[in-house]
């Protein structure tokens, strides 16, 4: 990682952490802070990424966070704003959950995947799911959000190609794209736009349930979507998981229970 990368990354996870109207984050907060009184709580942040969210939880509530993931870069730079905001009641580690297991004494009220499962291909999800269920109390929850494979934005590569929907182009037309404007990223896993998109598994809800299904026994609570519709008078809060209109469904928001 370049002292660039470094600080592009610093800058990003900040306004993540600080900023409650970060761009791809609003929503997730503000229904986080409708639905969960996390005092008194044990969080998993899995795939924490940089830690902006792991730092928020820490910083909103009286809680405990322990921040996972499998990249190093991500962790480093965590860390970092962790002390550089006197922020102690968060722990960042890099690990691989499905290698080393959470420990019997490794039990939490809530688990959140933030932008996390549309990067894992499906047979590993299946078994991080399995790993999470265990490491949860009774009635304890995750929380899952996610662009859908069918969003605008779901390419994760349109702020570079200036293309909504950029996903349903020709492949090899969408890869030459990408690479023309291609650009370095934070992370050691994925470095670059090309590898950030050909790393996405094209998640869907129905894909999702049934790989929530094989894993074991969790339970839907609660579902919402974000469409852009939702900023048109009256439409607030209706869900349009329904076509055309999942077209236009920028995040997906899924609540499971143990129990």
């Amino acid at each position: 990682m370049t002292e660039a990368q470094f600080k592009e990354g610093v800058a990003y996870s900040e306004d993540n952490f600080l900023n409650d109207n970060a761009p791809h984050l609003h929503i997730d907060k503000k229904l986080i802070k409708s639905l969960f009184d996390l005092n008194g709580k044990r969080i998993l942040d899995f795939g924490c990424g940089m830690g902006g969210m792991s730092l928020w939880y820490a910083s909103n509530w009286d809680c405990t966070v322990y921040g996972l993931d499998i990249d190093k870069h991500h962790i480093h730079i965590a860390n970092h704003l962790k002390e550089k905001y006197d922020v102690m009641n968060v722990i960042f580690e890099k690990r691989n959950i499905l290698e080393d297991k959470l420990r019997p004494d490794e039990r939490f009220d809530f688990v959140f995947l933030n932008d996390v499962a549309e990067h894992i291909p499906y047979p590993v999800l299946e078994g991080i799911f399995k790993v999470l269920e265990e490491g949860l109390v009774d009635g304890g929850k995750i929380f899952v959000p996610y662009p859908p494979w069918k969003s605008p934005y779901a390419s994760h590569v349109t702020h570079a190609v200036k293309i909504p929907w950029c996903q349903f182009l020709p492949q090899g037309y969408l890869l030459k794209l990408i690479e023309k404007n291609n650009m370095q990223i934070v992370g050691e896993e994925e470095s670059d736009l090309v590898q950030a998109y050909e790393g996405l598994n094209h998640l869907t809800h129905k894909r999702l349930m049934r790989t929530i299904k094989n894993a074991g026994s969790l339970k839907v609570v609660f579902r919402k979507n974000h469409c852009i519709l939702n900023k048109l008078p009256g439409m607030k809060n209706i869900n349009f998981s329904f076509f055309p209109f999942d077209f236009l469904i920028t995040k997906e928001f899924l609540l499971l229970q143990k129990g």
